[in-house]
């Protein structure tokens, strides 16, 4: 049965309220493209629906984040809960065999979205209406200093509820949740104007997906020395470059891909539903040629005749080097690309294993631990001394590749307090000695080579940390006080 917007479903913030009528569309959609046993239009707005509802749920929780809301927490949760069902339903539906399967799979989740979404819309952000309403709204800047900020604390014990107080401009951070943006792929187009120029938009989709996770920026934070190169959009744009002139070009040479383009109308496809026609024996086919086409480019090792050993370069690595090396040497750090980085490179493209949903996890956890741990809120729970250093050293061993040790650098770009005293604590933990550590984390170890160039960084974060602690001891005296007072 067709779900219709009313009126009463309404939560008083336009964006959200947008989002669930686009929402309320979507699944109608889906239940007349089933009704009418239209396989190719399901998956389409499958395709819509999990992206709009990730969008949506983005959009909730930076609202709720930033006005400091208590239950902002068991909201998330909740988020969780039905993004995680509804990405478990469609991974099924992509790798189903057979039409059957699909269509089974696809009601299940039309279903369950129908469900979930009015449960959404009429139980969760209604409790929140009250609150995200007066919130959203736009308030113009003042040139006047500015005013205390009134910021809800939770109450402890059965019954209790928020206090609203007043806390001084220069503490407000301390409360807020951290901000800070992830860039989001824009979606995929559809036009094409050759198959070869599908598969190589294809094969970009993908690379992106995972490159895109250690995009984020938090303008709070400075950094005074390049990213390491995973980190830099600008990387991005070149390396896709270099692939698209190095390596492609051997992974169309795939007989199993030309059988594919008889297979399917590939003018109705784009960047990201070509991977749904896919066959495991063609994913295979893919992984194999990307990585002897990365291997082709790795040094040789070569034995003089006076015994010494020494390194061949290609002229196609040559290539490659000049290709990635950046416009500014602020813009991002690389060293000369040897093997090591060749094989990261290769690391970047798996059509079998979903490393962005992996990684996307794992920074995720890596959020939560930093803000309970070193930036812990009132209204949170907080988590043990040392938590976040063994969850990224469980990760480093987790991810091959050295995807543990950008995990941590990307939390120095965005976490203001894993500064480079955390960095070199954390290195003591892989190696008892400099050559052990670089064998381990060649990449962090290179960036912290380049900060004991320059002590003035080490003074500039004593300085801001110990600001940090005046400011939480001044916060923690505030706040027993209106705790007392209550």
């Amino acid at each position: 049965m067709s779900i219709q917007w009313q009126d009463a479903m309404s939560i008083g913030v336009r964006e959200l309220d947008e989002d669930h009528r686009a929402l309320f569309d979507l699944v109608n959609d889906m239940e007349r493209a089933l009704a009418l046993g239209d396989t190719g239009g399901v998956a389409e707005i499958m395709r819509d629906l999990v992206g709009l509802i990730s969008e949506h749920f983005g959009r909730e929780e930076a609202m709720l984040s930033a006005m400091g809301c208590p239950s902002y927490y068991s909201h998330r949760d909740s988020h969780d809960a039905v993004a995680d069902r509804i990405h478990l339903l469609r991974r099924r539906y992509l790798v189903a065999e057979d039409d059957t399967t699909r269509t089974d799979i696809a009601t299940a989740l039309y279903g369950f979205i129908n469900a979930s979404l009015l449960e959404h819309i009429l139980t969760d952000d209604s409790k929140l209406a009250k609150k995200l309403a007066p919130k959203a709204q736009d308030i113009p800047a003042a040139a006047a200093p500015p005013p205390p900020v009134s910021v809800p604390v939770p109450m402890p014990g059965p019954g209790g509820g928020d206090i609203e107080y007043t806390l001084p401009p220069n503490l407000a951070h301390l409360l807020a949740r951290l901000n800070y943006s992830q860039p989001r792929l824009p979606r995929p187009s559809r036009e094409h104007t050759s198959f070869e120029e599908l598969c190589s938009a294809a094969l970009m989709w993908r690379i992106d997906e995972v490159l895109v996770i250690f995009h984020k920026h938090n303008p709070s934070v400075s950094r005074d020395l390049p990213p390491a190169f995973i980190l830099s959009p600008d990387f991005a744009a070149r390396f896709k470059q270099a692939v698209e002139a190095l390596i492609v070009p051997e992974m169309l040479k795939s007989r199993q891909l030309r059988l594919m383009f008889t297979r399917f109308d590939w003018t109705a496809a784009d960047s990201e539903s070509f991977w749904d026609y896919v066959d495991a024996p063609l994913a295979d086919d893919l992984f194999a040629r990307w990585r002897s086409a990365w291997d082709d480019l790795k040094l040789r090792e070569r034995v003089k005749d006076d015994g010494s050993k020494v390194f061949q370069v290609k002229e196609s690595t040559r290539i490659l080097r000049d290709m990635l090396q950046p416009g500014h040497p602020a813009t991002y750090d690389l060293a000369r690309i040897g093997n090591t980085e060749i094989e990261t490179f290769k690391s970047l493209f798996d059509p079998i294993r979903d490393l962005p949903g992996a990684l996307n996890a794992a920074w995720q956890k890596c959020h939560d631990l930093y803000e309970q741990e070193l930036e812990p809120r009132v209204f949170q729970q907080k988590a043990r001394e040392g938590a976040l250093r063994d969850y990224l050293l469980r990760a480093h061993h987790e991810y091959s590749h050295h995807w543990g040790e950008f995990l941590l650098l990307s939390c120095h770009q965005v976490f203001g307090r894993i500064n480079t005293s955390f960095l070199e604590r954390y290195s003591t933990s892989l190696g008892r000695t400099e050559m052990e550590r670089v064998s381990h984390m060649p990449y962090l170890m290179r960036y912290l080579s380049q900060v004991r160039e320059h002590p003035e960084i080490r003074g500039k974060e004593r300085e801001e940390e110990a600001q940090w602690q005046a400011q939480r001891r001044e916060l923690q005296n505030i706040l027993k006080g209106i705790t007392a007072a209550a």
